[in-house]
């Protein structure tokens, strides 16, 4: 308890901003911006309505959309003014800061449903898709028990949609407090941006992106504390950090890259039996829950025959590695060219700071007239922030390219098109990975005394 009231201490500063800066945030989004106007109407929305209602794992139905993939289509049944999301808008995250604003013309729309009848109906159907089954039912737990909540005091169904949206957004909150108070150093670089109007939008939202960046956030902050530990750590913090690698997997597989980061750990804080337990638990897990989910109920869209797409790309490899490149490229610069003013001037200013950061740890760590051997074990996570960044980036990347691209008909230079700018925002926590420093020589010493 001590130790927890020390943390705490430490960090209450830092915390206090985060909550006052994303409170307000969160506030503004859900007052001005509908619950319905983000991407992928039909998917979020219906996802917390299929766990709050015990329906995510209704039998799905097999069959091949119109480009011959094979797909499972789960059927939901119940109140239509909840599944018919009414007044819906499939909107980028930038077009709903822009609206959070002006004002959001979709809100009389969706608010409709609180006067129409309630009948029942099953969904998907001629006028609306259903796309509860694209993620792991767990992933939608915050927003699940607000409308679980919503329901059980019979309120409105817009107001349960509000209501799933400020679960979410309070266990973003918590979820952000034990970040901040987990990592060692930077937290104010960490309070603030996990407070970014991006991050604190999705947060706030029916998404599961905000809780994303949070898991990833509290990844890094965890391997942050463990390097500078000054013992190995205990099964218990072992078993923690591999249901936080689970959790991440289960997300989106491709922001669980950086949990490959504690791997990398000195034996002196995380032996190889503790690395190969954390693994274990995360391997477990997967297995029992998320893999036996994915083979049963999993499905996902595509616009193009994603079979043929991989086809091409294993015959062109060179080509295909090219437009990854190109489309990678592509998404930064487009920040600077077409997103607006204030977008491109957080962008910069992000960039900078963590320059910054970047400069002044390596300056007061003592870098100068260091072997190269020595450099890369004490900058070690500076390499591997980079190197997980870049993987994870292109690992969306080939995904957009490989589900919403024909690779066939594109010109040899083409970039990959529908890659969303929020995709980037898991990401952005793997950059506070680089200011992690490994002190050899206590690193050494510790290992003598064991």
């Amino acid at each position: 308890m001590k130790r927890v009231a020390h943390v705490l201490k430490g960090s209450s500063c830092n915390i206090a901003i985060f909550l006052v800066l994303f409170t307000l945030q969160a506030c503004m989004f859900v007052v001005q911006v509908g619950p319905l106007t983000i991407p992928d109407p039909d998917m979020h929305p219906l996802s917390t309505y299929a766990l709050a209602t015990g329906q995510s794992l209704n039998p799905p139905v097999k069959g091949k959309d119109k480009h011959g993939n094979a797909i499972k289509k789960q059927y939901l049944k119940g109140d239509d003014r909840l599944l018919m999301v009414p007044g819906a808008g499939n909107i980028l995250v930038f077009d709903a800061l822009e609206r959070a604003w002006r004002g959001d013309s979709l809100q009389d729309g969706q608010r409709s449903a609180d006067i129409m009848p309630a009948s029942q109906i099953v969904v998907p159907n001629e006028t609306r898709s259903n796309r509860s089954n694209a993620y792991f039912p767990l992933d939608y737990l915050p927003q699940a028990i607000g409308m679980k909540i919503a329901m059980l005091v019979n309120l409105s169904p817009y107001a349960q949609w509000q209501a799933a949206r400020i679960s979410n957004s309070i266990l973003y909150a918590i979820m952000g407090c034990f970040a901040i108070a987990l990592l060692p150093r930077w937290k104010t670089l960490m309070a603030l941006l996990l407070v970014i109007p991006p991050v604190a939008f999705v947060a706030s939202s029916l998404m599961i992106d905000g809780m994303i960046v949070a898991l990833s956030a509290c990844m890094v902050a965890a391997i942050a504390a463990i390097a500078g530990n000054k013992h190995v750590i205990s099964l218990p913090c072992t078993v923690a950090l591999g249901v936080l690698a689970w959790a991440l997997a289960c997300e989106k597989l491709s922001y669980a890259f950086v949990a490959g980061a504690a791997l990398f750990l000195p034996s002196a804080v995380m032996t190889v039996r503790r690395k190969v337990e954390f693994v274990g638990v995360a391997a477990v897990l997967m297995g029992v829950l998320y893999l036996p989910w994915s083979v049963l109920f999993s499905s996902s869209l595509a616009q193009v025959n994603v079979s043929h797409n991989m086809s091409v790309a294993l015959s062109h490899p060179i080509l295909t590695i090219g437009k990854i490149v190109r489309s990678m490229i592509f998404l930064g610069t487009y920040h600077l060219t077409q997103l607006p003013v204030w977008y491109t001037v957080m962008s910069v200013v992000l960039v900078l700071v963590w320059l910054a950061a970047l400069v002044y740890t390596v300056k007061t760590t003592g870098a100068a007239r260091m072997a190269p051997s020595a450099w890369v074990g004490k900058y070690r996570f500076l390499i591997l922030a980079l190197v997980i960044a870049a993987a994870e980036i292109a690992a969306f990347v080939l995904f957009v390219g490989m589900t919403w691209n024909d690779l066939e008909s594109m010109s040899r230079f083409g970039v990959f098109q529908g890659i969303q700018g929020r995709y980037v925002l898991p990401v952005l926590p793997v950059f506070l990975l680089g200011l992690v420093i490994v002190d050899d020589r206590k690193v050494s010493q510790r290992a003598l005394a064991c």
